[in-house]
């Protein structure tokens, strides 16, 4: 069976770490970079992350290099607690919840794969039918029919785009984001959210001395007029929360700063024909429960159960991860329905409220992800 990976990201790299076991599959993989992206700031893994990996072999690895967090704390920006978690207790026990460097885990994901990645290679023209995919390339010798295409191409995939002209496949949520690691030695933390009124920030420990933090503002808001300038942005919005943003925002000048907008898919799409969805191409959400490399993980894991014995039972692999996929676009992006109204107090009243009963919403979800039988990945 011949198989081209598009994307050599979190999603392609692992595709290719399980197509490598595969004895009956001929796999190619490229990517438009020019070499392994270096951009990226942190990373969290939750339980399911990791429990995929062991699956996919680079557990281990993925272990020495990473911070594991025991505690979630969501607060209010004067650092007021609104819910805490212990990530040790049932159903967690025995599972693990981990941060690192985005770049550690890639660098991970590829030993041993570099040498087989095309570079600087895109796809020019693709033909997509019922019985494979022809493809035409910026690399002559990547041109020529496929059994299967694998979209591992992100959350902006131009195969996605190409294959499902008629619709328009990403929705724009109006938040602007920030992502950026900032050094905080022996800062003793736990992953913290804190929540303002449109806007939010978070430290996530990556080390003892560093922290990975994600933050972001509605569009729309009422108190403050985005310039462009991250840094000029991030103190204008947060310098008024209490700690640890308060002095993570002070620091702030020497760092590099990752902006975007947060996107999600407008549906999940799991293949077309011969192309099939995996990671961010196929299910990009908010990252509320953080579940883009996770849900990329277990992906891979399902497709490759679907290929099994020389067959490409693609209908296999959309009915193992539905139920799961939906399930998680919806919990994730539903929240930010209400964003753009968190200006008005009651609004606030009612958010903060529901977090003091459930506790930490992403906390929440994780439990229905790990206990919920019809939340499971199907067989």
């Amino acid at each position: 069976m011949k198989v081209l990976i598009v994307g050599a990201g979190i999603a392609g790299l692992s595709m290719a770490r399980l197509l490598e076991k595969q004895e009956n599959i001929d796999y190619t993989i490229i990517e438009k970079k020019s070499s392994m992206s270096t951009l990226g700031a942190g990373i969290a893994l939750p339980f399911n992350a990791l429990r995929a990996l062991k699956k996919i072999g680079v557990f281990d690895a993925v272990m020495t290099q990473a911070h594991q967090v025991k505690e979630i704390l969501y607060t209010k920006s004067n650092g007021k607690v609104l819910g805490q978690a212990d990530l040790t207790h049932a159903p967690f026990e025995n599972d693990h919840f981990v941060a690192l460097q985005r770049t550690e885990l890639q660098n991970i994901l590829s030993e041993g794969l570099v040498d087989k990645i095309h570079f600087s290679t895109e796809l020019s023209a693709v033909n997509n039918h019922s019985e494979g995919v022809s493809v035409k390339s910026s690399n002559a010798q990547i041109s020529g029919d496929y059994d299967l295409v694998i979209a591992a191409d992100g959350i902006n995939s131009t195969l996605r785009a190409q294959q499902y002209t008629e619709k328009t496949t990403l929705y724009n949520h109006n938040l602007t984001g920030w992502r950026f690691i900032v050094k905080a030695p022996n800062h003793q933390l736990q992953p913290t959210y804190m929540l303002g009124n449109t806007d939010m920030f978070m430290a996530y420990p990556l080390s003892k001395d560093e922290l990975y933090c994600y933050a972001h503002i509605h569009q729309e808001n009422k108190s403050h007029t985005l310039t462009g300038d991250a840094k000029i942005d991030i103190k204008n919005i947060f310098s008024g929360y209490a700690e640890p943003a308060k002095s993570i925002v002070e620091a702030i000048d020497e760092q590099k700063i990752i902006t975007g907008e947060l996107k999600s898919v407008t549906e999940a799409r799991f293949y077309k024909d011969r192309i099939v969805f995996i990671g961010d191409a196929a299910n990009a959400c908010s990252p509320l429960l953080q579940q883009g490399a996770a849900a990329a993980f277990e992906d891979v894991i399902a497709l490759t159960k679907a290929l099994k014995d020389g067959k490409v039972n693609l209908e296999q692999y959309k009915k193992a991860r539905q139920s799961r996929i939906d399930w998680i676009i919806n919990f994730s992006d539903k929240p930010l329905a209400t964003v753009k109204n968190m200006d008005k107090a009651m609004v606030r009243i009612i958010r903060n409220t529901v977090i003091r009963v459930l506790g930490p919403m992403n906390v929440f979800g994780w439990k229905k992800l790990a206990t919920n039988p019809d939340l499971a990945n199907k067989e």
